[in-house]
């Protein structure tokens, strides 16, 4: 862990060389973890991955967009240097070798469409009437909303105040020269394997966090969203053979400023039949960031949306690293633009969607970033 402010000051000059010469890296905390992990690739470029197959014998940190059909591609950092915390030594700040680089020529960024409420609104309303009159369930409707780069943004001190703030959720800051500067604090694992334990989530519906109201009932529009995920998990391990599996929930897990209904399964890895990729691919993207039935849930989002995601929604986080996984859902993201922060903002519709509520959830979950933004520039 950070134990001083010198140790906090040393891994923001680690931060700040990199970004200044385009170097990536990134640094991440597990839930439950107080060690910052730090991995720097500076010898090479971060890997292109075609496919998620690829990660089987490969090993690092992996960034992986919604949309695997899309131009934004996999990445995958191979680190040259693994700092644990505050281990690392001063020769590495001060050496010519990983520092003695020519800036590359960053990507530029495309637009970043901002939907206004009536907008946004209206494209619930929209999906409401197709899911009343058709086959599909569930779909998962984003936005982005911009807001002006405070003058002296740190991205240590928010990277670090954000871990501090949700020490239970996979916090992370990542910077890829042509992808650019991503932070996020998400709730949602996406897929673990550690030793012989493989496990998953199903985690949907949402409101408000209040201390009073955390034994209240849920909504029956949030039990059915989250019953419509879970439930396409169980198809998914029944499809996959793993019929001896623990299932836990649904349970009411805090993400900062809201709750979710969360479902826990958890097998034993020797069930599975296939690669562990094999059943990544098919459980990216679950519905909780798409929808069901999920190859109909995609092609609204692509013809309703106006934005790209990018990596919004798809995920992240070290493969085979220590013989373990840990994959977790691009939730609660931001990326940081040359003058602006770009919040990365969703919420599940189904018919018992109210659009405008749709639209307040999508800035609660916004608070989980603006509010450390705000505290942080008082």
């Amino acid at each position: 862990m950070l134990s001083s402010l010198a140790d906090i000051q040393q891994l923001e000059k680690i931060h700040q060389l990199a970004l200044d010469n385009q170097i990536a890296f990134a640094s991440y905390c597990l839930p439950g973890a107080s060690q910052i992990t730090t991995l720097v690739q500076w010898k090479s470029e971060p890997a292109i991955l075609s496919d998620l197959s690829d990660l089987e014998s490969q090993s690092g940190f992996v960034f992986v967009p919604f949309d695997l059909q899309s131009a934004t591609p996999i990445r995958l950092i191979q680190p040259d240097l693994i700092i644990q915390g505050d281990t690392f030594s001063e020769t590495f700040l001060h050496g010519d070798k990983p520092w003695n680089q020519k800036p590359k020529g960053a990507r530029s960024s495309k637009a970043l469409h901002q939907a206004s409420r009536d907008e946004y609104t209206q494209q619930v309303e929209a999906l409401q009437q197709d899911i009343a009159t058709g086959p599909l369930d569930k779909v998962v409707l984003s936005r982005i909303s911009l807001e002006s780069k405070p003058e002296g943004f740190n991205p240590s001190a928010f990277f670090m105040a954000l871990q501090q703030s949700y020490p239970d959720a996979f916090v992370f800051m990542l910077y890829i020269s042509d992808t650019g500067l991503w932070f996020g604090a998400t709730p949602e694992p996406l897929l673990q394997v550690q030793g012989n334990t493989v496990s998953t989530v199903s985690l949907a519906g949402t409101r408000s966090y209040h201390p009073e109201q955390t034994l209240h009932p849920w909504g029956e529009k949030e039990i059915d969203e989250q019953e419509i995920v879970t439930r396409y998990i169980d198809e998914l391990l029944n499809r996959f053979g793993i019929q001896s599996y623990q299932r836990e929930g649904p349970l009411t897990q805090r993400a900062g400023s809201v709750e979710h209904l969360l479902t826990r399964f958890g097998f034993k890895a020797d069930q599975l039949q296939q690669p562990v990729s094999s059943f990544l691919k098919a459980l990216h993207p679950t519905p909780s960031v798409c929808g069901l039935p999920k190859e109909l849930a995609f092609a609204k989002i692509r013809q309703t949306e106006k934005h790209l995601r990018e990596y919004y929604t798809g995920f992240l986080g070290p493969v085979n690293m220590y013989n373990q996984w840990h994959l977790f859902v691009n939730l609660r993201s931001m990326k940081v633009e040359k003058d602006q922060l770009a919040y990365f903002l969703g919420a599940g519709i189904t018919a018992g969607s109210d659009p405008v509520a749709e639209w307040e959830e999508t800035n609660k979950k916004k608070k989980t970033l603006l509010q450390i933004i705000e505290a942080l520039n008082l």
